[in-house]
């Protein structure tokens, strides 16, 4: 087959891709309607992976981009729990009518997506302001609930791990703003777990680390690797939001 043929067959094969985005975008946005009812988010979630891969192959980059955004967006929701939510089912219909503003674009013949990046951010920005992220790594579950309560009053998402190692393979895996931890912990101790932390090249290498120890605070070992150390009764005396930053 010659260059000519090969190049008229991918040309072929990719105006028959974009003709099939229209319904393949419905099919998307149908299902992140039917989220908080049937609860299927692994479907929507392949779904969004493989409309990834596939507009690579035929050249539409600015689909991988946008997919890549709300495939990482869903795997911070299905991780909170966040998913199946109002706010969440909002946020993917954000994504879902950036799909449709770049199918316009392309179906124009533009080549420019500069509006597609800054709603892209928009999003993000949006998201990233609504909540801050909180992993609370605290073996006692009653005192793990005091602090929960207290900061989800200040509107943060938190999570709870009652183990070390735990904790540090969500750190390595997803995105915090914030890590508060017990000095004793089960696996890995808060000093290790941090420790382990800020050598790593993960994305929560800079976090903001918060350690709630009933020791005397001079004599807190490694304590330069914490943004704070604080006694216990931080949480009853609701000092922590202002931690929180």
């Amino acid at each position: 087959m010659s260059s000519s043929s090969i190049n008229e067959l991918l040309e072929s094969l990719k105006v028959e891709y974009l003709a099939g985005l229209p319904e393949r975008l419905a099919e998307i946005e149908t299902l992140i309607l039917k989220l908080p009812d049937n609860s299927d988010a692994e479907n929507l979630l392949r779904i969004v992976h493989s409309l990834k891969g596939s507009a690579g192959t035929h050249g539409f980059h600015i689909f991988t981009k946008i997919c890549h955004q709300m495939e990482d967006m869903m795997r911070e929701l299905i991780e909170s729990g966040e998913i199946f939510s109002e706010s969440g089912v909002v946020v993917l219909l954000k994504y879902n009518d950036v799909q449709q503003a770049a199918l316009k674009i392309i179906n124009s013949n533009e080549n420019t997506f500069s509006e597609i990046d800054d709603k892209l951010n928009q999003i993000k920005n949006t998201v990233g302001s609504q909540a801050c992220k909180v992993l609370i790594v605290e073996p006692s579950p009653l005192y793990a609930a005091m602090i929960e309560t207290v900061l989800k009053a200040e509107n943060c998402q938190t999570k709870i791990v009652t183990d070390g190692l735990v904790a540090l393979e969500n750190l390595l895996m997803q995105s915090y703003d914030v890590v508060i931890t017990a000095l004793e912990v089960p696996t890995l101790n808060g000093d290790a777990l941090i420790s382990a932390l800020r050598i790593s090249n993960g994305k929560n290498k800079n976090i903001n680390a918060i350690l709630i120890t009933t020791k005397d605070l001079n004599n807190v070992e490694h304590s330069n690797i914490f943004n704070h150390v604080v006694n216990r009764n931080v949480v009853k005396d609701s000092l922590l939001p202002s931690l929180i930053v």
